[in-house]
């Protein structure tokens, strides 16, 4: 609108526009003074319900055996793994890594064991074959050359 035309506007209104100027910023309440933000949300959370419950701490819509969750309790309902499993809960709790790789690597390295291949037999096979051996084996490789080498070590 022209300058002529806003005035002509405004002159038919009882009260005298408010304008804000935010130096080519877009209107967001993050860039108005911290007041005038603390201000908004508390009109704001007047008016609603949920807005009043994150103000007060608690996170809205989230309980957990019937309790509400908020953020001073949370922590209460982290999975701890030296709790012992209640009956009919899945089983949530993680082996660790290290003890995994022991326990799938010590059975697939007899199989692998059991079959010794030979330089010119790992050149002959795909890559894809040799990613499954060097998977059984915890070999990591990027090219058939390297991983032709890794395994005949690993042997």
């Amino acid at each position: 609108m022209i300058k002529a035309e806003v005035n002509k506007f405004f002159a038919q209104k009882e009260k005298a526009p408010q304008r804000m100027k935010l130096g080519g910023k877009r209107l967001s309440v993050s860039n108005l003074p911290k007041e005038d933000q603390e201000k908004i949300k508390k009109r704001l959370s007047e008016k609603d319900e949920v807005l009043k419950q994150g103000d007060l701490g608690i996170l809205p819509g989230i309980k957990i055996d019937g309790k509400q969750v908020t953020r001073d309790n949370i922590h209460e309902f982290e999975i701890n793994p030296e709790r012992p499993k209640r009956p009919g809960e899945k089983d949530v709790f993680h082996v660790p890594k290290e003890k995994l790789e022991e326990i799938v690597t010590e059975e697939e390295k007899e199989e692998v064991a059991q079959n010794k291949w030979t330089k010119d037999q790992l050149k002959a096979m795909t890559f894809s074959e040799l990613r499954e051996i060097g998977d059984k084996l915890n070999i990591k490789f990027r090219s058939k050359k390297e991983a032709v080498k890794e395994i005949l070590a690993e042997q």
